[in-house]
């Protein structure tokens, strides 16, 4: 059965992005000088995104060219009117929790889990997140988005492995921890 997996930046001080949405704190960070993070592992081992809504605007707004053609992507929002302006993308207005049951049950590969907080959350509170694979930016940026907007529900998770960079990342692989 496929996995529900975040992979997502964090600051050190725990935000995703700026209050505004912003990410350029995340994408002046440097390339590794090898690699990419476990990015291009990742993108092999999945087949469906999910992103909310704001998250799918911000990447809109990069101007550049989709980066998640030949993925099936669902946005999730309850706005049944956005305008989707991206190849191979869905919009997801319905229960999510029924919807996250179905995918899980149809589709063979993985399921990645790109942002935003909002939607997050509302994958932990419904118990949906199975790993999670947190970027650690060694930057502080004061406030923002954060990674993890409460309330939650209590949950715990096992660390499978941890990888160190030398531009200072840290990539951090939890399991949830099934009772």
């Amino acid at each position: 059965m496929p996995k529900m997996v975040l992979y997502i930046a964090s600051s050190l001080d725990g935000y995703i992005a700026k209050p505004d949405g912003n990410l350029d704190w995340l994408t002046t960070f440097p390339p590794p000088q090898t690699g990419d993070y476990g990015y291009t592992e990742l993108l092999q081992r999945i087949g469906t995104i999910l992103m909310g809504r704001k998250t799918y605007e911000e990447l809109l707004g990069f101007e550049i060219d989709w980066p998640y053609t030949g993925y099936e992507t669902f946005v999730v929002t309850s706005n049944t009117g956005l305008n989707i302006q991206s190849p191979d993308t869905f919009l997801l207005t319905s229960s999510l929790s029924t919807f996250i049951h179905d995918l899980k049950t149809t589709r063979t590969k993985d399921i990645w889990i790109v942002g935003g907080g909002q939607l997050i959350s509302e994958l932990l509170k419904e118990k949906l997140i199975d790993e999670m694979i947190i970027s650690l930016i060694p930057k502080i940026i004061g406030e923002g988005i954060p990674l993890f907007p409460g309330p939650l529900p209590e949950s715990e998770w096992i660390l499978g492995e941890s990888e160190a960079f030398s531009t200072g990342l840290v990539n951090l692989r939890y399991e949830i921890r099934h009772e």
